[in-house]
C-alpha cells in the first residue's frame, strides 16, 4: 500500500499542467474551454501499439452532477429512442423521461435497432422530461426495415467515423469510413453494418483485455485523454469531471482502439513528448469558440481555427429564490465534453462573397462635373 502511494505521488509530480506562460500571452479572452484547461494537467503517456494516450487530470473540478449516460439512462428505462412518424435518416426523437437526472449524449455513440443502425453526429444533453429530434447519421448501409424504436444499450463508432460524422463530413464519407472500420474489425455483413462489427465476440473481447491492461495505469482524477497514433497527436475528449469520464472511459477507449489492428506494438514508434501534447492542448487559448446550436438544454459551441473541435457546455441560471447564495441571479456555466478532432477539409472552395456594389462610372464622372 505505502509503495502504491508513494508511485501515485511521483506521477502526480510528473504531471505537466497545460497552462503556461505561452498560453496566458497568447490568451483570447477567456471562455468555458480555456477556464478547463487552465486547471488541466498532463500525465507521462500509456503506450498501445502505434497508439499513445496521454491521460489529464483536473487540479480542481467545476463537477456538474445528477448526469446519466446513455447505457445507464437506457438501462434504468428512462431514455427512448425512435423514429419519427415520418422516419428519416437523418433524424430521430430522443426523450427522457427522468424527473430528476439529466442525459449526456455523446457524438459518436451507435444506436442500434429502428429502421437501421445510427450513429449519433452532436453531443446532446437532455433536459428532465424533456424530448429533443437529434441529427443522425446511417451506419447500416441497406437496411430500412425494422421496429419504431431503438433497442436498449449502445456501443459506439471508431475515431475514424466519430470525427466524419462530429464534422457533417455527409453520408457518403461516413459509409466509406464505416467499410473500413469494418475490414480492420474483422466483419463482413450484407449491410456492412458497425453496430455488428463493433459487437462481435472477438472485437469485445480483444477491447476488453486491452482495457484491462490499462487498468492500473490510470491516474487519480483523470478527466480525460489526449491520442497520438503514429507519434501524430490525433485527438483529445476531455471530460467535466474524474466520475464522468470513468463511466465513459470504455467506449472512450473502444472509440481509440478499434482503430488499431496491431495493439502488441511491433516495430518501435516515437512518441510524443508532454511538451508536445501542452502545446496541442494550448492552441485551443488561440482558437475561435463560436456559439453553435442548442441541443436539448445543452449549448454546442464550435472551435475552430488553431484548435478543431465541439464543446458541449450546460449552462443555469441561478434564481434569487434559489435561497442562501450569495450572488442570486448570477449564470453558473459547465464545460461538459469537449473533443477535439482532425478537420475534414472540403475539396470544394467555400463561395466567394458578393463584390459590393458600386456606382456606374458616368454618374460619378457627371457628379464631378
Amino acid at each position: 500500500m505505502r509503495t502504491a502511494t508513494i508511485l501515485a505521488a511521483v506521477l502526480a509530480l510528473l504531471a505537466w499542467p497545460v497552462a503556461g506562460q505561452d498560453a496566458e500571452k497568447a490568451k483570447r479572452p477567456a471562455n468555458l474551454l480555456t477556464g478547463y484547461l487552465d486547471r488541466a494537467n498532463i500525465h507521462p503517456p500509456i503506450q498501445v501499439g502505434p497508439v499513445t494516450i496521454f491521460p489529464i487530470s483536473l487540479s480542481r473540478e467545476v463537477a456538474l452532477g445528477g448526469l446519466l449516460t446513455a447505457d445507464e439512462a437506457l438501462k434504468k428505462k428512462v431514455l427512448t429512442v425512435e423514429e419519427l412518424k415520418s422516419a428519416e435518416v437523418a433524424r430521430a426523437k430522443f426523450s427522457n423521461t427522468s424527473k430528476t437526472h439529466m442525459i449526456f449524449l455523446m457524438a459518436g455513440e451507435v444506436l442500434l435497432g429502428g429502421k437501421q443502425n445510427r450513429t449519433l453526429t452532436t453531443d446532446a444533453l437532455l433536459g428532465p422530461g424533456t424530448s429533443t429530434i437529434l441529427p443522425l447519421y446511417c451506419v447500416q448501409r441497406g437496411r430500412w426495415t425494422g421496429g419504431k424504436k431503438f433497442a436498449g444499450g449502445t456501443t459506439v463508432a471508431p475515431m475514424s467515423v466519430r470525427s466524419k460524422a462530429a464534422q457533417g463530413a455527409g453520408q457518403r464519407a461516413v459509409w466509406t469510413e464505416v467499410a473500413r472500420a469494418n475490414r480492420r474489425l474483422g466483419s463482413r455483413t450484407d449491410s456492412d453494418d458497425l453496430g455488428e462489427a463493433m459487437k462481435k465476440k472477438e472485437n469485445i473481447e480483444r477491447l476488453a483485455k486491452i482495457r484491462k491492461r490499462l487498468g492500473p495505469k490510470w491516474p487519480r482524477n483523470c478527466a480525460g485523454i489526449v491520442v497520438a497514433r503514429g507519434g501524430k497527436i490525433v485527438s483529445a475528449d476531455l471530460f467535466n469531471s474524474a466520475d464522468l469520464f470513468e463511466r465513459m472511459r470504455d467506449k472512450i477507449l473502444d472509440s481509440t482502439l478499434a482503430d488499431v489492428t496491431d495493439a502488441k506494438g511491433r516495430g518501435k514508434v516515437e512518441a510524443p513528448t508532454q511538451q508536445a501534447v501542452r502545446n496541442y492542448l494550448q492552441a485551443a487559448y488561440k482558437a475561435r469558440f463560436i456559439a453553435g446550436e442548442q441541443r436539448g438544454v445543452g449549448q454546442i459551441y464550435h472551435v475552430r481555427g488553431a484548435r478543431h473541435g465541439e464543446t458541449l457546455a450546460y449552462e443555469k441560471r441561478i434564481l434569487a429564490e434559489a435561497a442562501r447564495l450569495e450572488r442570486p441571479g448570477r449564470t453558473i456555466r459547465y464545460m461538459l465534453h469537449t473533443a477535439f478532432m482532425e478537420p475534414v477539409i472540403p475539396v470544394k472552395p467555400p463561395p466567394m462573397p458578393a463584390p459590393t456594389p458600386r456606382p456606374p462610372v458616368r454618374r460619378r464622372l457627371q457628379e464631378r462635373d
